[in-house]
């Protein structure tokens, strides 16, 4: 067991080498794009990725405090289901989705079990799985954002 620093630290290596590891992916974008912290212009919707000792996991958090906001937003990715699952991995659809401060969100999640953040051995594992999950939403993204532009309009 580590303690918190270097648990912390850990953390902070393995996002900072995803973050040069998804470098090679500039001259296909012709941009810099934060993997890690993915924009999608939209306040109420969130790319995000994490990592456990358990899973790791790409999410679309809709996290607008209107339910009724929330479902308008899971409605239109429904839409897309087809689009969106041509190159991700299986998606999970929860509409009522617990996170750790207690605020329920809506999540769309791929999630890999078993590569493990506390061995350092397994990063690469994880950072093709992220990869391979980011680069298809940031596609789909690309192609669909200003239908979600819309909406929150």
């Amino acid at each position: 067991m580590w303690s918190k620093e270097e648990t912390k630290r850990r953390r902070i290596d393995f996002f900072t080498n995803f973050g040069i590891y998804m470098k090679k992916h500039i001259p296909q974008y012709g941009e810099k794009i934060r993997w890690v912290n993915y924009r999608t212009g939209i306040n109420s919707i969130k790319f995000k990725i994490e990592s456990s000792g358990k899973y790791s996991r790409v999410c679309i958090d809709i996290t607008n405090k209107d339910e009724g906001v929330r479902e308008v937003f899971f409605e239109q990715f429904e839409e897309f289901k087809k689009l969106l699952s041509i190159k991700m991995d299986k998606l999970n659809w929860v509409k009522k989705y617990r996170i750790d401060s207690g605020i329920y969100i809506t999540r769309i999640y791929t999630e890999i079990n078993g590569p493990s953040i506390n061995q350092e051995s397994e990063w690469g594992d994880i950072y093709r799985f992220f990869e391979k999950n980011l680069i298809a939403l940031h596609e789909f993204w690309e192609l669909s954002k200003d239908v979600f532009k819309d909406l929150e309009n």
